[in-house]
This record gives structure tokens, sequence and C-alpha cells, in this order.
């Protein structure tokens, strides 16, 4: 009896594993960030700045492509962030999506929230879900890391676009 309830954890702890895995939708982007003339600084060395980034992102069921945004933000003067940015990402097979991401953390990196604000193809189980992103700027670029919990429904239909 009791190598039957050993049997039975582990069976169990395995399937919990593979059900959370099978309940997110990871998306990975590398922007490249230029901030040129774009910059308003004021008197208390606060500023206003927009730019554009483009990168390669990938995801867990194998996608991958370029995504290009436009963002603006503002950086308090201790170094205080409120982000607002809007992009456009193109994959291998040119399926698209839009996205809008918010933040407000202090500069260089944080946690913000993304939402899929049109979709095409594929993507279309993403449509108006908000997802939570961290982000980490680097010299002229930086790591964007977005989780989204998806329905097993969902994820069915994400991974059969790739057969």
């Amino acid at each position: 009896m009791k190598y039957l309830f050993l049997v039975f954890i582990k069976f169990m702890l395995i399937l919990n594993l593979f059900s959370k895995e099978i309940n997110e939708y990871k998306f990975n982007w590398y922007p490249r960030i230029i901030v040129e003339d774009d910059v308003i600084v004021f008197p208390d060395s606060s500023k206003y700045e927009t730019y554009n980034t483009t990168g390669v992102w990938e995801d867990n069921f194998g996608n991958y492509g370029i995504m290009k945004c436009l963002v603006s933000q503002f950086i308090s003067s201790n170094q205080e962030i409120t982000l607002d940015g809007y992009c456009e990402a193109n994959d291998h097979r040119n399926g698209k999506f839009w996205m809008s991401l918010k933040r407000n953390s202090f500069n260089k990196a944080g946690i913000g929230k993304s939402k899929y604000i049109f979709t095409e193809t594929k993507y279309k189980p993403l449509k108006g879900k908000e997802c939570p992103y961290a982000a980490q700027i680097i010299e002229g670029g930086g790591v964007f890391k977005l989780k989204c919990k998806i329905t097993n429904d969902e994820y069915y239909i994400l991974g059969k676009q790739n057969d």
C-alpha cells in the first residue's frame, strides 16, 4: 500500500509540473534601443523621451520573428519610470499581432503589463490578454520576458498552428 501511495504522489507531481507548462505562453524579445534627439530634460534632471526599438523575438511554440515598438517614457529625478509603448510583431510565417506595454518602476529594469490588442491567424487566442512582463535594459538593448496564463484549449490552438 505504501508503494502504491508513493507512485500516486510521484504521478501527481509530474502531472502538476506538466500542467503548469501547458498553461503558459512564454514570449522573449531582444530589442535594440536607440534614444536619439527625442529627449526633453527638465531642471530637476527628470526627462521625457521617445524612442523606436526593434528586435527579434521567440515563443515557447517555436515561433520567432521581428517586433518593433514606439515607446515614450518619463524618468523622474529619482529614476522612477512611467513607460507607454505600442508594438507590432511579425513572425516567420507572416502571422502578426500588436501589443501595448505599460510600466511604472525604476529605470533600466522593471516589471510591467502588456496587452495583446490586435491579433491575426494563430495568435487569435491571445487577443485581449493582459500579461506581466519583466524588462532589463543593457547598453544599447535589452531583454524582455513575458508569461501569459492560457487555458488548455488556447494552448492547443496555439500549438496546433505549427503542425
